[in-house]
């Protein structure tokens, strides 16, 4: 791992494919760091196979820089211990293929913004709204959210099971999942023109392709952009048939 950050050019960089990497965090162990497995395969994406590999995760104004060798001579650590990223949040990571000319630090390639799977997740199943579980002190839970960060659903690791119950639980899943929704959509609602290829785009895409929601870019008094969003929880609910899995458990358990 390299010490202070130089600054790079970044100008004409190749897009990393998510067929060239897979990173996934490993379950959290209260007091301990988090920790990271990183794959890359980068022989056949076209760079130089000199160009010198780099790994950062970060968390806001956290982060860690590793140097993982060559296009051809990958040296990437078999854990990533993230002692010196903020464990308040949900972990992103980037990756950066260099010019091989080392005077100019020039960025040829990049993937960005990259929300690792859990450990044991499949990648191609990867969840819009993923759970993920830290020590959140006496909160139960919370939701994750950020401009530059995908939301996510983190639970408690301290009270034992929570995470699997919520899973199973349909009356768990109609406590939280629908508040946890109208969280991301205020935040989507806010800001309805998002970048192309942000958390935010995706999430709208799933509203119009899921939820039959409205383009809210369109909408302008807040009290309509609070129909919207009840509008789509309500569809989304829907879909979930919280109240008649709740009911068919509870005859279940009788």
């Amino acid at each position: 791992m390299s010490g202070a950050k130089r600054r790079i050019n970044s100008t004409g960089r190749k897009k990393i494919g998510r067929e060239c990497f897979d990173i996934s965090m490993a379950d959290p162990v209260p007091g301990d760091p988090l920790r990271a497995k990183v794959e890359l395969y980068l022989g056949r994406a076209g760079f130089p196979h000199n160009a010198p590999v780099i790994v950062e995760a970060y968390h806001r104004s956290s982060g860690m820089r590793f140097d993982c060798g060559t296009v051809a001579n990958l040296a990437v650590p078999p854990v990533l211990d993230l002692t010196d990223v903020d464990q308040g949040g949900g972990v992103l990571f980037r990756i950066k293929v260099l010019d091989p000319d080392a005077a100019s630090g020039r960025i040829i390639g990049s993937a960005e913004r990259i929300q690792p799977r859990n450990e044991g997740e499949d990648d191609t199943r990867r969840s819009l709204f993923p759970l993920r579980t830290r020590d959140l002190g006496e909160e139960v839970w919370r939701v994750d959210v950020a401009d530059d960060m995908p939301p996510s659903l983190v639970l408690n690791n301290r009270l034992p099971g929570f995470s699997q119950n919520v899973q199973d639980d349909p009356l768990l899943q109609g406590v939280l999942l629908p508040a946890a929704l109208r969280i991301v959509l205020r935040e989507i609602a806010a800001e309805p023109v998002p970048d192309e290829g942000s958390w935010k785009a995706d999430w709208l895409e799933y509203c119009r392709d899921s939820l039959d929601a409205e383009d809210p870019a369109s909408i302008e008094t807040e009290e309509d952009r609070e129909l919207w969003i009840d509008s789509a929880v309500e569809k989304f609910c829907k879909q979930g048939s919280f109240i008649g899995r709740i009911r068919d458990r509870a005859e279940d358990d009788r």
